[in-house]
């Protein structure tokens, strides 16, 4: 009986962990809708802008989501969300930094946008060649990302912001 009560004590506290994905969607939702933008580029609903809303309902039209970004909840605004955490592999970064800077510019910027801007920086830190290329969210851009050592992460921020302004 002592072991059960200790298992469950260690146990409970995990239990009411929530799930990490959780904690980057409520951050993210909380402020693109404090936020309003004006500028039609940048107009979202729960931090989904109408290219995201375009990719999702082409992957799942059963769902019959909206056509326009205006007419989404908040429900529907999240599972696109959840869809693109896990569909360009967001569990799988290593350093919180970088994820959070990654996760940002996917809510802010067209994915082609945000595939030139990794793959660039990717390439300026590694020093590859131009020839180089991963697609943004594949096991090999997160793996490159990932093998960033710890004290070089801020260098990858001032390479992204190189590369991407």
């Amino acid at each position: 009986m002592k072991k059960m009560v200790i298992l469950l004590t260690l146990l409970i506290p995990v239990a009411s962990w929530g799930h990490p994905i959780d904690t980057w969607i409520d951050k993210i939702i909380e402020y693109e809708t404090a936020n309003k933008r004006t500028d039609p580029a940048l107009i979202n609903a729960y931090a989904v802008n109408q290219e995201k809303l375009d990719m999702y309902r082409a992957a799942h039209p059963r769902f019959n989501f909206p056509e326009h970004i205006k007419d989404l909840s908040y429900a529907q605004a999240e599972q696109i969300l959840y869809y693109f955490w896990d569909n360009y592999r967001f569990s799988d970064y290593k350093y919180d930094d970088i994820l959070e800077r990654v996760w940002d510019l996917m809510i802010h910027m067209s994915m082609a946008d945000l595939d030139i801007a990794i793959n660039n920086c990717i390439r300026k830190y590694y020093d590859f060649d131009e020839g180089f290329y991963a697609p943004f969210g594949s096991i090999a851009s997160v793996q490159l990302l990932n093998g960033m050592a710890p004290k070089n992460v801020p260098e990858f921020w001032k390479i992204l912001n190189e590369v991407k302004y």
